[in-house]
């Protein structure tokens, strides 16, 4: 028979500790220990449950059907998450080890054990421990049926503490999956923020103007998603970005990744304070920082100076409209549509918008106005 699990009890308080009790009285009967065997065994559970809560903080212990030497045993490890037994307590000769003064001290449940092993450090203890009892119960699969079965009896008798058990897990489940995601984030933002650091490294550092281009649009592109997701972290709202801080950061980041050159060109921004699903607000990030390149790169064609204008209305509820204009050149008469261009700038825009039903139109007439309309947000 290979270990197999039981049941776990948070240890949290003192009430915890009777829980803890009713399980060891259940399993130990189970497996036909004495009762004098019985008594020791329940009193050492209950001495490493109370040691985990008075000084390891909080601490949970896991039972489990094992075997010694070929016969059935009771298995427990008990984990906290203290700063550790200090070497002296372990020792044979050392100080008492129980809280109280009158219990049995690790020393104590070590001498009932059938195995008694201790790993401990600042980050916590694990106490991993097996009582046998001393008749000849043979090894059957069926003991591990009988165990469950007993401990399904237990919860009948007191569903509260069942429930309250399973709730514990579910809150402990959710706060460790919580801290994953803030680590996961975390790490996501500092790749980003270097990314962009990378670029502009590389930028600084590239000879033809080309590869300067293309560097430069790459900064903004990136530097869109890292301004969304810095945003996505910061906000009280779960799945929202503020839109307005997110497009003065793209047309900061806009700004900065052109300037240097014979070309002056300013970024005017109106956008009033809106809180959107961050998958369509980073959208609508990367659409205008595109459009923002583009006029960038043809609107001001033999000129020093420039005006890019980006305007979003409207509210979620009822559909958002953004326009992104320029007062350059325009589109000559016979210039192919721009919003129909194989380049890579206007492929992402078309699918961005494609991707949220919304309309797309261009005027080319005075200067560049593209106008797209989003529908209303379910």
């Amino acid at each position: 028979m290979k270990t197999a699990k039981l049941i776990t009890v948070t240890l949290e308080k003192s009430a915890d500790v009777a829980r803890l009790r009713e399980v060891a009285m259940t399993l130990t009967s189970v497996l036909q220990f004495g009762p004098f065997e019985r008594t020791r065994t329940v009193t050492a559970v209950v001495e490493l449950g109370r040691n985990a809560i008075e000084h390891g903080q909080k601490g949970r212990a896991t039972f489990s059907l094992t075997e010694v030497n070929d016969k059935p045993a009771l298995g427990l490890r008990v984990t906290d998450q203290g700063r550790g037994i200090p070497k002296e307590n372990l020792e044979p000769d050392g100080p008492p080890t129980s809280s109280a003064g009158m219990g049995l001290g690790l020393r104590g449940v070590q001498r009932i054990a059938t195995r008694f092993d201790v790993e401990t450090g600042h980050e916590g203890t694990q106490i991993d421990a097996a009582f046998q009892p001393s008749g000849s119960l043979p090894a059957s699969p069926r003991l591990f049926d009988q165990a469950t079965e007993a401990l399904n009896e237990l919860s009948a008798k007191d569903p509260t503490a069942a429930l309250s058990e399973q709730n514990r897990e579910l809150s402990e489940g959710i706060a460790d999956r919580d801290l994953l995601m803030q680590e996961l984030h975390h790490r996501t933002g500092n790749n980003l923020a270097l990314i962009v650091a990378l670029i502009r490294m590389s930028k600084s550092q590239a000879v033809q103007e080309e590869t300067q281009q293309v560097l430069t649009e790459l900064e903004v592109r990136v530097g869109s998603l890292a301004k969304a997701h810095e945003l996505m972290q910061r906000g009280t709202n779960a799945g929202k970005v503020d839109l307005s801080e997110m497009l003065d950061e793209v047309a900061r980041t806009s700004q900065r990744a052109f300037s240097g050159g014979a070309l002056d060109a300013s970024i005017e921004v109106s956008c009033e304070a809106l809180q959107l699903d961050s998958k369509l607000a980073i959208d609508i990030g990367l659409i205008i920082g595109e459009l923002i390149t583009n006029a960038f790169k043809y609107a001001f064609v033999g000129r020093d100076k420039g005006l890019i204008r980006v305007e979003v209305t409207g509210e979620p509820e009822h559909g958002i409209t953004l326009v992104v204009s320029d007062n350059g050149v325009g589109l000559p008469a016979d210039a192919g549509r721009p919003e129909r261009s194989n380049s890579l700038g206007w492929r992402m825009i078309r699918t961005l918008t494609f991707q949220h039903d919304a309309t797309l139109t261009v005027d080319g007439a005075d200067g560049l106005r593209v106008h797209i309309k989003f529908p209303a947000q379910a």
